[in-house]
This record gives structure tokens, sequence and C-alpha cells, in this order.
């Protein structure tokens, strides 16, 4: 058994291209151990997989689909570049769906192969009527039959899976997402996933009596993400300590913003160490009283590397539909203590001023408060088994 891999995006790129299609093919192998495949191939627009004997299709099938830069693949036959193999093979295929309608999709990147796609077209479909007395639609077929003749031979199918797209993992670099528990940020992880981004996780955990049911929370979250990339790596930051200085030195209607600003802080040591080119946040504006506009000002400015928030403009209702595609909204909607939302006012402030928060936070040794709670900051790695 075979796969077609097909791309979309990855297809624009011009001379790049090469770039992008051996790093989805990397990430396919990662996927897969290797008494999963034969052969895994680029070949002029798409990649060619060559399954071993008795493989889990429907596994195969799950894993591909979180291959992000696939736009769709397919379980395919194969047969030699020969008009007559072709037919055989066909019709063996066809006898299936001979009381269908049905539609010949013939495409050839091999040129060299004759008849043309459209003479293919036309000689397989008489053969189907003749042989089988099945009846054309071109508009609405119950069936399509692809047929792809690539240099390899030609591929035969009729089931396209809609696959991630996007772009292949590690493409665009390595971002640092700032992940709540909630269910934006992991949401927005997922979004840089299909963007090309290795993703690095970071997470400010309570230091209470809910401390073990916070962590578990989280490292489900991770582990439900990990399959998007091969390796995944959280970083467990305490800050309960640091958020009873804050307490001291700062009013409550200020502490959330104070505290944001400090995560930034210490999230941009662990990305200078990890190499990363930025932080990823699931701010949507005007959700909750810190994503106002002039609050995200204050908060993004203790930020000294790019901020990507991909659901910026979105609705809850928009984020819900993901997170339930993804798996992590029964995950995300466990109920758990949020450090932003610690000692904080009713009321908090909505339009904070720079300059206001910077004096209150002159009152803060920033400094040695980061170290000594980089000292104490947990490292969890997560491996996708292969398939």
């Amino acid at each position: 058994m075979f796969v077609v891999v097909h791309y979309s995006e990855i297809g624009t790129k011009g001379k790049n291209r090469p770039f992008f299609e051996k790093k989805l093919v990397d990430n396919i192998r990662s996927a897969f151990a290797k008494e999963t495949y034969k052969t895994i191939k680029r070949s002029y627009g798409r990649i060619i997989i060559e399954l071993q004997d008795n493989v889990d299709l429907k596994a195969v099938e799950q894993r591909l689909k979180e291959t992000s830069g696939i736009a769709n693949f397919s379980f395919t036959y194969y047969s030699d570049l020969d008009l007559e193999k072709i037919k055989e093979k066909l019709l063996e295929i066809a006898k299936e769906h001979k009381d269908k309608t049905f539609r010949i999709s013939a495409k050839r990147s091999n040129k060299e192969f004759k008849p043309d796609s459209q003479e293919l077209n036309e000689v397989l479909g008489e053969l189907l009527v003749n042989k089988l007395g099945m009846k054309v639609s071109l508009g609405k077929p119950e069936v399509a039959f692809f047929v792809e003749i690539t240099e390899r031979g030609a591929f035969i199918y009729t089931d396209k899976i809609a696959g991630f797209g996007g772009l292949p993992v590690g493409v665009t670099g390595k971002v640092v997402s700032l992940l709540s528990g909630g269910l934006d940020s992991p949401v927005a992880s997922y979004k840089m996933f299909k963007r090309g981004c290795s993703v690095v996780f970071v997470h400010f955990l309570p230091e209470n009596e809910s401390t073990n049911n916070v962590e578990n929370k989280i490292v489900k979250l991770v582990d439900n993400l990990k399959r998007f990339q091969f390796k995944s790596k959280l970083y467990l930051v305490p800050f309960n300590w640091l958020q009873m200085e804050i307490i001291k030195a700062v009013p409550a209607k200020y502490r959330m913003i104070v505290y944001r600003r400090i995560m930034f802080r210490i999230a941009e040591k662990i990305l200078e160490k990890e190499g990363a080119l930025g932080f990823v946040t699931g701010d949507s504006i005007a959700q909750v009283a810190s994503q106002t506009l002039e609050n995200l000002n204050v908060i993004y400015e203790a930020a000294k590397y790019p901020v990507f928030a991909p659901l910026i403009g979105d609705d809850k209702r928009e984020v819900i539909q993901v997170a339930e595609k993804i798996g992590t909204f029964d995950i995300s909607t466990l109920p758990y203590s949020d450090c932003c939302s610690f000692m904080i006012a009713e009321h908090p402030e909505t339009k904070s001023k720079l300059e206001d928060i910077k004096s209150l936070e002159s009152n803060l040794k920033i400094d040695d408060l980061i170290n000594k709670t980089l000292e104490k900051t947990e490292v969890k790695v997560f491996m996708n088994k292969r398939l």
C-alpha cells in the first residue's frame, strides 16, 4: 500500500520550496518508526510513502492528519507506467463501485507518458462504461477515480483525506508559548504549529494547595499538544512567592498588569536559552481586563522580543470550536488556580499608563526576583512516540 501526500502552501515557495519539502519529509519520518514504512520520497509536487504490509492504516491516517504542512493525502494503489496495467488496476478498484456514477480525474507530472491527461480521462472512462456498465457524472459523481502519473509509476485512488494544512513544524523557527491552562493559549500554540513554528511551553505555577492539580492539568495539555511536534518542552515556573512580593508593592487594581509584565521578563530568559525568536499568547482584544488595547500595550512593552497573538481578533466561540477540534477543550475547562487572577481588584485597571506601572515596579528588585524564580524552575520533556 502507498500513500500519496499533497501540500498546497509549500508549492508557492519558489526557490525555497525544496527546503520546505525536505522538512515535511523529515517530519513524516519522525512520526513513523522504520518498521512502518519502506520508503518516503519526494516526487514532483507530492510525497510518496510506501508502507510495510499489515500496517494499521487508521493509525497512519491519524498521524498524517496531525502533521502540519499536509493539505491532503490518499491511500492509493500502484501500477507500472503501462496503459494496459493501469486499466487492469482501475478495473479491479472500480468493481467495488460499479453501481455508482463516476468521474476520472487524471493528472501527469511525467509528461513523457502518453496519452496526455485529457485523453487518459477519456480512455479510462470509456473502459469503465464498456466493461462495468458504469455511468459518467462529471458534475456530482458518487465516486471519483484519481489517477496520478509520476516518474515512479501510476497511483490510483478514490478518497482524499484532509490534512493539517499550513507549513511543516520547524521551518519558521522556535517560539515560546505562555501556556495559562485556559482555553486560549493551547489554541494559540496550535495555530503557531500550523505556521511552521516549533513551540516551547512555559507555565507560571501557583504554589498552594491546588498546585498538583494545576501541574497535572498543564502536563495533560502539553501531552495532548505534543503530537503536533516530535519533541515538546515544558518549563514550570513557580510564581506564588514572587507574587507575594508584588502584592506588597503594587495596588490590587494594577497587579494583573505587573504579573504579566514580569512573566514576560522571566520567559525572556527561557526564550534566549532556547534560541527562540518570539512569544505566543492567547490574548484576544477586550476579552478580559488585561486585554484592552491600553493594557496590552503596557504589558507587551516589557517583552524585548516580538509577541504573537494569533487569537487577537477571535471571539470565544471560534476559540472553543478549535479547542474541541484539537482535543484540548475538556482539559482546558478543568478547574484550576490562575496566577493572573490571584489577589487582584474586583475591577482591575483597564486603561493603564506605562509611566505609572514602571513607577510601581521601581519598588521591586525585579532582576533578583527573576533569577531566584528561574533557579526553582522545573523542565519536563515530552516525546511523541513513533507509530
